[in-house]
C-alpha cells in the first residue's frame, strides 16, 4: 500500500535540494566559501539519500519487495528491466559519491564538488525519480 504521506516528504526535499544544487550550478564556483561548499555537500548528500529512498520504494511498491541497501534496490530494477545496465553503472558511482560524503568527508576532493555542480552530474538522479513516480501513479487504482 502507497504511503502518500512519505512520497510527499520525499519529494518536498527532493525539489528543495534540486532548487539549491541548481542554484549553485549558475554561480562562479570562485566565489564559493568554505560554507557554501557544505551547504552544497549536504544538499547533494539529502539529494542522494531521497533517491535512494524513492528507489528502495518504488521496488517495494512494485515488486513487494524489501529491500535494506541502496545497491539492492538498484540491482532489483536492473535484473527486472526497470533500469538499463549503463544507468545502472552511472547510478552507483553517486551512490559511492554519497558513501564518500558521508563516511570519508576528511578527504573531499573539493573539485569533484564543483564538477558535480556545475555540469549538472546529479540530473540523472531527478529524471529517475520522475519515471518512478509517474509509474507508481500509473498502477494507482483510478
Amino acid at each position: 500500500m502507497r504511503d502518500i504521506a512519505y512520497e510527499q516528504a520525499l519529494m518536498r526535499h527532493r525539489r528543495k535540494m534540486l532548487r539549491i544544487l541548481n542554484e549553485y550550478g549558475q554561480e562562479n564556483t570562485n566565489t564559493w566559501t568554505e560554507r557554501d561548499l557544505l551547504a552544497i555537500q549536504r544538499a547533494l548528500q539529502v539529494y542522494i539519500e531521497a533517491f535512494i529512498g524513492m528507489a528502495r520504494y518504488f521496488v517495494e511498491q512494485k515488486y513487494q519487495l524489501t529491500v535494506s541497501q541502496s545497491r539492492e534496490a538498484l540491482d532489483e530494477l536492473k535484473s527486472h528491466g526497470d533500469l538499463p545496465a549503463d544507468q545502472h553503472a552511472e547510478l552507483m558511482k553517486i551512490l559511492g559519491f554519497r558513501n564518500v560524503l558521508v563516511h570519508d568527508y576528511l578527504d573531499l576532493n573539493d573539485g569533484i564538488v564543483q564538477a558535480i555542480v556545475t555540469k549538472r552530474q546529479y540530473a540523472i538522479l531527478e529524471e529517475w525519480m520522475v519515471v518512478w513516480q509517474q509509474k507508481l501513479d500509473e498502477c494507482e487504482p483510478k
